[in-house]
């Protein structure tokens, strides 16, 4: 029976709505918690206050140092600052405030060929923004809102895993997730149209056909793949290879009974004489074929054999007429082979059928004699909606599923079938798709504390990637999950799903998944394909990640460590000796250049073009992901550089990129960026240390807009660790926040952030503490319309 997607649309009553234009979501009724108790900042100054500290403080410094291009009748950039006649001018206007105030911040503005105010009058001009034009309020932080979003293609497949028991390679099902703000689980960019729909339809058809088996009964079987045998042979993907007589063994065990036997084999050199395959049990010939087919055309040879029975039956398949005459005219008659693709035991033949599969068998549980079908049904699908829709259905949502078995019966279908329609229908539902975050209550200064429910989905996904398991929807039933909130993110962190936080976070954070898309020029760099290097260096890094997430150490150690995980491989790409071996381990850089990720070779092929190094790349890399510091997007029609040595001058890409910062528009951005990117100059674009750039020397010497200067890499990463930690943590918090949450921070989650960070730094910066300030924050315990 196959029900159509307009009658699961109409069954569910939700989907005609949802797919035209949204729908409007319900909450089962949870317990309230008290809400978790955060620091609010100082209270803010009045309007008339900073009006005041506008006209005398604020004002002033802006005439000296930017009205000379901002203001007096000077509009440079389409910006002029007089044009502002009082706060609320400035509120309304809260875009371009924004960047004039990150031009300050970042030193971009003035120019470096300018006056500019000192870091007291910047910090002050900072403030004052803030306060001014960004105002928070202490007694009332805004948590901001979450577009409602639907289950991007990494979280659908985790989700199905975990509720049904099976795997499903949804990329070959589902459409590609866009991003948005970094991540691929932002709600505005999730987007949800009747074509997605259909998609999901048929994933979930795929999903339950591979968990539920309403077929007939049949009996029991054990398949074994040729490779899995034991044996004088060559083993592989292909099967068991035998090259000579000898015999492949598989222990079974085999209740005493009647059984056949199954093998899949193909032979070679079978024209004069086929191949003999035997069958063995315990030592002991019991069946012989002849295998008279080609290997490139299996076919199954069957048996039926009774077996005695006992603890364990060794099960033999050899091969026992080798035959190899090398004068043969014929070169594939020359050598007799015999190939064992698959065996298959099934039975005892007159013993009792098997039972369903354990994912059938846990979706539909046992039927007590008493139940009716639709009571059956009932009691199937309130237990399926309570882990699908991640909380306790409410009353009547399940009761509209009864419309299948009502088809079921019209078409002499049985109730299994109307079951396993009715799952069709739940896993196209928005309530299954979509990640409801109801709130508790009434609504206080439009804020509401979201339920333990959406609670544990927020951290599930957040650290899992997939759905609540059991003890957290225990916890969040019982109204006692937030009480308990610091043992479960610890044992969240220690369970093997925490991994879905490395690869999808920090793969996507750090860019590692970029690196599938890397191609550094061939020519070049030979030994980055012939080792293929691109995904050992993904892993290096992302097992750092997990590491320092798995010590609980500080999280800056991503740019300090003084070790890493590599193999042989790329041990000799980095010209570390002593490492032997495909197996990834921990390895000292002790005394090697190399520290953190910024030895890294998937972070230094990132920010590298095909043929060269890119100190832009690599310096806006750092200040944006690492630094909390982005810069403006480049002027247009800027002109690419040349590869190294292309210029007649027989410039180095340094000496290049000195005469591009000439132009006064390139200047005060490649100010920022461009002496962090000299700095890492020795890394070649592949992550190879050099001491040359062709056959001029490297100069990885500069100074930063702060007026630190650094001799070379080392200088430049204690720098960068030391002094901008702060900073990193702030980095982490907001990227942390985004992540999280599926939106982009925004201004008003700035005591959010502050307050992640100094729970962080009080801690010394360490992972779970981080993680444990980003899940109690007013953004991820609280919801606003």
């Amino acid at each position: 029976m196959g029900f159509p997607l307009s009658f699961l649309r109409s069954a569910t009553r939700s989907i005609p709505a949802f797919v035209a234009a949204g729908i409007s979501f319900s909450s089962a009724s949870v317990r309230a918690a008290e809400p978790v108790s955060v620091k609010a900042p100082a209270a803010a100054p009045s309007k008339a206050q900073l009006a005041e500290t506008y006209k005398k403080e604020i004002l002033p410094i802006f005439t000296t140092y930017c009205y000379d291009c901002h203001g007096d009748g000077s509009k440079k950039g389409e910006l002029a600052m007089d044009h502002y006649a009082d706060i609320d001018a400035m509120i309304a206007d809260r875009d371009v405030w924004k960047r004039i105030r990150d031009h300050i911040d970042f030193r971009l503005m003035p120019p470096p060929d300018e006056d500019a105010p000192d870091d007291v009058n910047r910090k002050k001009l900072i403030s004052w923004i803030d306060d001014a034009v960004f105002p928070v309020d202490p007694n009332n932080p805004d948590p901001g809102h979450v577009t409602l979003r639907r289950f991007n293609r990494t979280e659908y497949r985790n989700t199905i895993r975990d509720l049904l028991g099976v795997n499903v390679n949804v990329d070959e099902i589902l459409p590609a997730d866009d991003s948005g703000y970094g991540f691929d689980n932002i709600g505005d960019v999730l987007t949800l149209s009747p074509a997605h729909l259909e998609r999901y339809l048929e994933a979930a058809r795929v999903a339950l056909n591979l968990a539920i088996d309403l077929g007939p009964l049949r009996l029991p079987q054990r398949v074994v793949n040729g490779h899995e045998f034991k044996g004088n042979g060559n083993r592989d993907k292909e099967g068991f290879f035998f090259f000579a007589n000898a015999e492949a063994v598989r222990e079974f065990k085999l209740p005493p009974g009647r059984y056949k036997f199954m093998v899949r084999a193909g032979a070679e050199a079978i024209a004069k004489e086929p191949a003999k395959m035997v069958l063995r049990l315990d030592g002991a010939d019991a069946h012989t074929w002849e295998v008279k087919n080609l290997r490139s055309k299996l076919e199954t040879y069957e048996a039926e054999i009774r077996v005695e029975g006992k603890a364990n039956t060794k099960v033999g398949i050899a091969f026992t007429n080798d035959f190899y005459d090398a004068a043969n005219p014929d070169p594939k008659e020359r050598d007799r082979n015999l190939l064992v693709k698959q065996v298959i035991v099934e039975g005892p033949l007159d013993g009792p059928m098997a039972p369903r599969p354990e994912t059938h068998r846990r979706i539909y549980g046992e039927r007590a004699n008493d139940l009716t079908d639709d009571a059956y049904m009932l009691e199937v699908l309130n237990r399926f909606a309570r882990r699908a829709f991640r909380r306790p259905a409410e009353s009547g949502e399940i009761e509209r599923y009864l419309a299948f078995n009502r088809l079921a019966k019209s078409q002499g279908k049985p109730v299994e079938e109307a079951i396993r329609h009715a799952l069709e229908a739940m896993l196209i539902s928005p309530t299954f798709l979509f990640r409801e975050e109801p709130g508790i209550g009434t609504a206080k200064g439009g804020r509401q504390l979201i339920s333990e429910h959406a609670l544990a989905a927020r951290l599930s996904y957040f650290l899992w990637s997939t759905m609540p398991d059991d003890e957290l929807m225990k916890l969040s039933s019982a109204g006692k999950l937030r009480e308990n909130l610091p043992q479960q993110i610890a044992r969240m962190l220690a369970d093997k799903k925490a991994e879905a936080f490395t690869s999808n976070f920090a793969g996507q954070w750090l860019q590692l998944r970029n690196l599938s898309g890397a191609f550094p020029n061939r020519y070049m760099f030979p030994s980055f394909y012939d080792d293929r290097l691109a995904p050992l260096m993904r892993r290096e890094t992302e097992m750092l990640f997990a590491n320092i997430l798995q010590e609980n150490l500080p999280v800056d150690t991503l740019l300090t460590a003084d070790y890493t995980f590599i193999n042989d491989k790329l041990a000799k790409h980095y010209a570390i000796p002593g490492v032997e071996g495909d197996e990834f381990r921990k390895v000292s850089l002790k005394d090697t250049p190399r520290r953190g990720i910024f030895g890294h070779g998937s972070f230094l092929v990132l920010t590298s073009y095909p043929n060269r190094t890119s100190p832009v790349l690599r310096g806006q890399y750092i200040l944006e992901n690492l630094l909390h510091t982005p810069a403006p997007p480049p002027p247009p029609n800027v002109p690419q550089l040349t590869a190294t040595g292309g210029s007649k001058k027989k410039e180095s890409l340094r000496e290049q990129m000195e005469r591009h910062r000439d132009d006064p528009a390139c200047a005060s951005c490649h100010a920022l960026m461009d002496p962090i990117g000299f700095g890492l100059e020795n890394f070649d674009a592949v992550g190879r240390w050099r001491e040359k750039e062709g056959a001029i020397p490297v100069n990885a010497s500069g100074t930063l807009v702060t007026g630190q200067s650094f001799a070379g890499p080392q200088d430049l990463m204690k720098i960068i660790s030391n002094d901008n930690r702060h900073a990193f943590h702030k980095a982490m918090a907001e990227k942390l926040l985004t992540y999280a949450l599926g939106r982009g921070v925004d201004w008003y989650d700035r005591p959010a952030v502050e307050t992640i960070v100094a729970k962080t730094d009080a801690d010394g910066g360490r992972f779970a503490q981080l993680i444990h300030a980003v899940v109690t924050s007013v953004p991820f315990q609280f919801r606003r319309d």
